[in-house]
């Protein structure tokens, strides 16, 4: 169940990137994980779903995309709303 840290994580980073921009919600989250990063996707897409209630990525979808070959787990692209 790491996944649920990976995401707690994931979302700290969220966090200072849209005060950093000063943005009023996250519109869509896109990240990569790869096939040897040890992370199960529906387990990241789950943990996502729990931990965006009543947060700026209430309203923003998980994109997910698997990369073959990679052990890297990156937050790839924030769509913003600003100010």
């Amino acid at each position: 169940m790491h996944e649920y840290s990976l995401v707690q994580a994931m979302f700290d980073q969220i966090d200072r990137i849209a005060h950093e921009h000063h943005a009023r919600a996250i519109r869509r989250v896109r990240v990569r994980i790869g096939e040897f990063a040890g992370v199960d996707p529906e387990l990241f897409r789950t943990a996502y779903e729990t931990f965006r209630i009543d947060t700026a990525c209430a309203d923003a979808p998980l994109h997910i995309e698997r990369v073959g070959g990679s052990d890297d787990l990156l937050l790839d692209q924030l769509e913003l709303e600003v100010v």
